[in-house]
Formats: structure tokens, C-alpha cells, sequence
């Protein structure tokens, strides 16, 4: 039979007046008031993640799911092998966390007792997926299933992210990539609809095309012309992720001595999540901190950031030069 039918209103009436007493659920602030004026986070919503390679992709997809853990107690199942494994993440998380280094050479190292009065937090808010076997592979559906279903005594899980849509297995079963991702796309956004979650998904661009009137300051000072910045459409399969996408951003690191993000919103959806736009230079990374951060009437604000003093900034304290250690790469 066929698998459509008619929504009754009456079933349906007190989910819109909810949805009226919630203006129409826009959604939850990114931690930053510049982004929030392009991008929010909303349950039911996905939003899909590309750019370069070593851009910031992931540190600030790990930024965004911190701050909703900090801000209103969500819990996020990470998928992420680009980032490395267990002891990679879990110390990723910790370092966020804790504002200090797993590595002795950069000083202000985490201790024991750190950890221990940080990991009941950090394991309740992030759960670092596996393969239960290794020699198995994993599906996209696999992941978005188990973030829809998983269950623990303390309830169930807000978002998953993927980092990077290259790791999963993908059974094209004889269909051509672009509809094998529609079907699998589509059916991502049902579920996540469905179940209230939201999926960060980050998949990699294919090489774009040299923009004649851009250059790219590397980590020596030199220029150089730069690769026009890729969006949805540079993906493998770009067509099929730019019609199914929600909300589509792209992250560049234009100059890599600089700590500053360059972010392209190419869509946003539903109405009243955002607005396609872009952010320059305003998301800056604190290379000691492990955070990123905006400067909010004169003043360094991160995500947790209590409220912004309004004091001016003293003229000798130029954020913009702070000093960066080169030899490290952050994303």
C-alpha cells in the first residue's frame, strides 16, 4: 500500500500552540553573537560542515557541542576517527574543558586529580563512539539510528557528530552516488525530525578552483593565491547534499598566522534558524585556552562567559596580536 496519509490538525493543535508559545522555536544560541545572527541550533535540525582541509572544521563543530553541554546540559554522541582515537578525543575534551595541556612542553598541564573531578562531566555530556568490530564497518543509518535510540540511565542523547562522512560505508548497491545520497540524506532528516535530535555532519570538498583576486598568508608570512573556499556544492555528490541539506556552513582558515575563522552560512533551514551571510575574522581561537572567542564591546567573551563588562578595552591590549606559536597546528 501506499506510505502516505493525511496529518489530522486535531492531532496536531497542541504541538502548534507549543510551537506558537515558543515563537516558532528558533533555535538555541552558538555561544557567539556574531554567528548567532547567520546560525542556531535547533532539535530536529542537521547541519552540514565543509571546508578545507585543517580548517577548523572540527574544533569548532567540538566548540559548538561544548557550549550547548555548558549552556543547557546537552549530551552528544561523537563519531569522529579524523580526530584520532579515544585518547585523542577524551583529551581534546578535557583540554576545551580544563583550559590546560595533556603535553608538558606547553606548561599548565592537566594532573590526576583533573581528570578525576572532570570525567564524570565530560562522560556524561560526550559519548565517544566505536566499532564494536573492527573487521565491520559502520553505515551512516547505523549512526543516526543509535543516536535516536540510545538510552542510559540518565536518558538519551541530544545530537551526534560525524567527523568525516568519508569514514562510514556507503552500499551504493548499484545506484549512482548522487541518489544513493539523496535516499540516505533524506532519510537522515526524517529521523533526526522525528526523534528531536540534531546532526553535525562534516564531510570533505574536492579540490576547488584558484581564486584569482584572494591571496593566503601561510605560517611563514608568506602570500600566496588561495583555492576559492568551498561550499555544499564542492562535496563529493555536492548537488544531493546542498538539496538535502538544512543549514550548510563552510569554515577557512584564510592566514595561518592569524587565529582567526572565516565562516560562508550557504543555507539555513527552517525559517528562523538563520540567514545565509557570512562571519570575517570574528571567531578567533585562544591557542592557551583551547577555545574560541569574539570580542564583545571591547572585551575578550568566550561561550562561558558570564556576562561582558563594559569597560573599554585598555589601549596596550591588542587581541588581534597576541602571540601564536607556529610550530603547533590547531586543527
Amino acid at each position: 500500500t501506499m506510505n502516505l496519509k493525511v496529518e489530522n490538525f486535531a492531532d496536531r493543535e497542541k504541538g502548534i500552540i507549543e510551537y506558537l508559545d515558543k515563537n516558532g522555536e528558533p533555535g538555541r544560541t552558538t555561544g557567539f553573537r556574531c554567528l548567532d545572527e547567520f546560525y542556531t541550533i535547533k532539535d530536529g535540525g542537521v547541519t552540514d560542515w565543509t571546508g578545507f582541509p585543517a580548517s577548523g572544521k572540527s574544533y569548532l563543530v567540538l566548540e559548538l557541542e561544548m557550549t550547548q553541554a555548558e549552556l543547557f546540559g546537552k549530551r552528544c554522541a561523537l563519531y569522529v576517527p579524523d580526530i584520532g582515537n579515544y585518547n585523542e578525543v577524551w583529551s581534546k575534551l578535557m583540554m576545551m574543558y580544563s583550559g590546560k595541556n595533556f603535553n608538558s612542553k606547553y606548561g599548565n598541564k592537566v594532573t590526576e586529580t583533573d581528570i578525576l573531578k572532570a570525567k564524570d562531566w565530560i562522560n556524561f555530556h560526550f559519548l565517544i563512539l566505536g566499532k564494536k568490530d573492527i573487521k565491520k564497518a559502520v553505515s551512516p543509518i547505523d549512526f543516526f539510528e543509535f543516536v535516536c535510540e540510545y538510552k542510559d540511565d540518565a536518558g538519551g542523547i541530544q545530537s551526534g557528530m560525524i567527523d568525516s562522512w568519508k569514514n562510514f560505508y556507503h552500499d551504493f548497491s548499484g545506484k549512482r552516488e548522487d541518489l544513493y545520497l539523496d535516499e540516505v540524506l533524506a532519510q537522515r532528516n526524517e529521523l533526526s525530525e522525528k526523534y528531536m535530535k540534531h546532526f553535525h555532519t562534516i564531510a570533505h570538498a574536492t579540490k576547488t578552483e584558484i581564486d584569482e583576486n584572494s591571496t593566503q598568508t601561510d605560517s611563514n608570512g608568506n602570500k600566496k593565491r588561495k583555492r576559492r573556499v568551498p561550499d555544499a556544492n564542492d562535496i563529493k555528490g555536492g548537488g544531493s547534499w546542498y538539496a538535502n541539506g538544512k543549514c550548510i556552513i563552510s569554515v577557512d582558515f584564510p592566514d595561518k598566522s592569524s587565529n582567526a575563522l572565516d565562516l560562508f552560512v550557504s543555507k539555513t533551514k527552517p525559517e528562523g534558524v538563520g540567514k545565509v551571510g557570512a562571519i570575517f575574522g570574528e571567531i578567533k581561537l585562544d591557542y592557551s585556552r583551547h577555545r574560541f572567542y569574539e570580542i564583545v564591546n571591547g572585551q575578550k567573551r568566550f561561550s562561558f562567559t558570564k556576562e561582558v563588562k563594559s569597560e573599554v578595552m585598555q589601549p596596550n591590549h591588542n587581541f588581534e596580536k597576541e602571540k601564536i606559536d607556529t610550530d603547533v597546528t590547531p586543527f
